[in-house]
This record gives C-alpha cells, structure tokens and sequence, in this order.
C-alpha cells in the first residue's frame, strides 16, 4: 500500500528523499546484554509530499509515541526561558485566571512553569508512571492520549493549551490537532513547538534523524498544517537557538454572519412593503436581470407571487424559468407590449447600464434599482 502524507493526506511519491540504515529504533530503546543477538537496526526512510512540502519518516511510530519522557527533566537555563515565555504569553492573551492544559506534560515539568504565571493548569498524559508522579508532585493530570479528533478530553472546554516538541512525533497529526481544538473554548490561545527541520538542513545535523520523530516542520508546513486543522497562527519563530520552531496560534472562530442576516431581513421587509404598495395601486412588475444575485433575491425576499417576467438580454435563459422561484424570462423586446407598469431592476454590476437602456427604449416604464442597500426609486 501507497504511503499517504501525515500533513494533507495525499499519496506521497514513492521516491525516498534519503535513507538511512541500520538506525537506532527508537531513542528509548536500549537493548539489555540478552537481547543483542537479536536485536537490530532500522531503515529510516525520509519522502517529501510533493503538495504541501512536508518532509516524514515512512513507516511505523514506535511503540511508545503516546508517551512524553522527558530523561533529563528541565535545565536551569530553559526552566527560566520557559518561564518567562510562559508569563509573556498568559499575560498577552489575558490567561490569567483561565484553564489552560498542556497536551502530552509527561510528568509536569513544563506545567510548574506555566503554574508560576496565574493561569489555571491541567496536563494529558499517556504514561502512566507519569501521571502518577505528576500529581504526587501536585499537579493537575489527566491520563489519556488524543486518538482522533472526537477525543474527549476531562474538564473541556479549555481557555489555552501548549505542546512542547510532541506533535512531530504523532502518526496522524492532523486528526491529533483536530481533537486537540474539539476540546478547546472558541477563539482559544495556544502554543505549539516542533523541533526546527529548517536549522537542521542549513547545518546539516544528519543525527538528528531518529524513528520517534515522523514528522520534520519547517515553518511553512508548520503553519500549514495548523491552518488546514482549525487554527490561527498569530506567530512563527525559531527559538532556543534555533533548534525549536515556536507557533502562537487560536482556535478559528467561526464566520460572524450576524450582518448578512441583519441585512436579509431589512431588504426583506423593505420589499415586503414596497410589493404591498405596488399591489395596492394595481402595478403589474417585472424584474430585469437573471444572474444568480436576482434568482437568489426573487427567492430569499419573497417576491415571486408580484413579478409578472423576468427580463434578461442572454438568449440562453429566455424562454426558461427561474430556478426555484419558476417565473418565466424573456428577452428585453417583451417590454414593448405593455404587459408591466414598473421594472425593477437587479443586475447587480451591471444595474446602471440596464437603467440607461430602459431610459433610452422604454421611457414611460418605471424603474427602480434593486441592492443589498436597498430599493433605489429613478424618478418615478
């Protein structure tokens, strides 16, 4: 079977980018003096998606991929840099006081750092013996892993979230970032950290390649990978001596409609008026224009039951009818038979043109403009 990108899920070529043999199989697999007969290397197979550019290891995760192990715990020198990257962030996104989780905390190393800053902080772990040492150290700590993108994780909605150098090592990252932002508030914060593939190529850190790490980001298949997956990214940069490729990002919101709404129901009572009127003085109608605007307004405003023909200049829709609506369109000579007192006019682009038309052949016809603004009288 055809290997298919871990990024946009498009079959990947079946070129090999490199390879590199007789690798270490994991970086957490040490072989005891009893297993060395057996034991050994693996192939490690580099391909680049020819569309979205993102660079990946073939084959299957390591065993243990749910888990974060972090051998070495924090150093001084990143416990500080963590911290203050941390309070910077809480306190430009407003987080204080807010529920923040950190997905795949090992056991809380980064979340004694993001507790210093006033937010209130949880951790998803999958190693067990991390969990239990995470909160033996008093931290918040749910055991888990996001399977897919239904996963439900406890205490969601969260306010904020973080990933530290953990997406690169998922099978399937996308459905990874998908659950992650099903368990996240609207317009919610995060921060999400890779190692920085774009630093090892220009110093040509081959050793950097290990099986635990499926994915290699730049910044641009970086970015790309959030957006497709319900995310913002407000910002990307190398940190930690460019080793780390560093996104803030927020969960998209989703389309303010509230004013096409509002602007529908204000055209729509409009012309609830007007036809009423028209209909009062015994004023028979047509509509000129029958481009997808027009069709659409002679449906969403209700007016199909005054509009005696729609008038349109492309002989392919005349002698048809309007979609939906099922009003007959003629071509514009129908006008000289005296069968409508008034025109309105809704030809979007091209109203203004229509009108010097009606003004120059069909002078005693009345004319008013139809738009989104509203209903536009031509000297009636």
């Amino acid at each position: 079977m055809k290997a298919k990108c871990r990024g946009c899920g498009r079959l990947l070529p079946e070129e090999n980018l490199i390879q590199y043999e007789n690798m270490p199989k994991g970086a957490q697999f040490f072989p005891g003096e009893e297993e060395l007969e057996t034991e050994k290397g693996v192939d490690i197979v580099l391909r680049q998606c020819g569309y979205c550019g993102l660079i990946q290891a073939v084959g299957d995760p390591v065993p243990y991929y749910r888990d974060v192990i972090r051998a070495s715990g924090v150093s001084q020198e990143m416990k500080r840099f963590r911290e203050e990257q941390y309070r910077n962030w809480v306190k430009e996104f407003h987080l204080e006081g807010k529920r923040i989780i950190e997905i795949g905390c090992g056991s809380g190393e980064y979340m004694t750092c993001m507790e210093q800053t006033g937010a209130i902080v949880y951790g998803l772990e999958h190693l067990q013996s991390s969990v239990e040492q995470g909160k033996r150290d008093g931290h918040q700590i749910f055991r888990g892993f996001v399977e897919d993108e239904h996963c439900q994780i406890p205490e969601a909605p969260y306010d904020g979230f973080y990933i530290m150098n953990y997406l690169e090592h998922i099978p399937d990252p996308g459905s990874f970032l998908r659950g992650i932002a099903h368990n996240l508030a609207d317009g919610a914060q995060g921060i999400v950290e890779v190692p920085n593939f774009t630093m090892m190529l220009e110093k040509s850190l081959y050793s950097e390649f290990i099986q635990d790490h499926l994915s290699y980001f730049t910044e641009e298949t970086l970015k790309s990978i959030l957006r497709w997956n319900g995310f913002e990214v407000l910002n990307c940069e190398s940190i930690w001596y460019d080793y780390i490729l560093s996104a803030t990002v927020r969960k998209r919101l989703p389309a303010r409609v509230e004013k096409l709404t509002e602007k529908h129901d204000q055209l729509k009572k409009e012309m609830r008026e007007f036809l009423t009127e028209q209909r009062c003085r015994g004023r028979r109608l047509a509509v000129w224009g029958a481009g997808h605007q027009a069709l659409a307004n002679l449906s969403l405003l209700a007016m199909a039951e005054d509009i005696v023909y729609v008038v349109d200049s492309a002989p392919f829709k005349q002698n048809k009818y309007t979609p939906a609506t099922h009003i007959p369109i003629v071509a514009p000579e129908r006008l000289k038979e005296g069968e409508v007192d008034m025109v309105l006019i809704m030809a979007a682009g091209y109203s203004m043109e229509v009108k010097q038309i009606m003004d120059e052949r069909y002078p005693n016809i009345d004319k008013v403009i139809v738009t989104e603004d509203g209903i536009k009288t031509c000297g009636i």
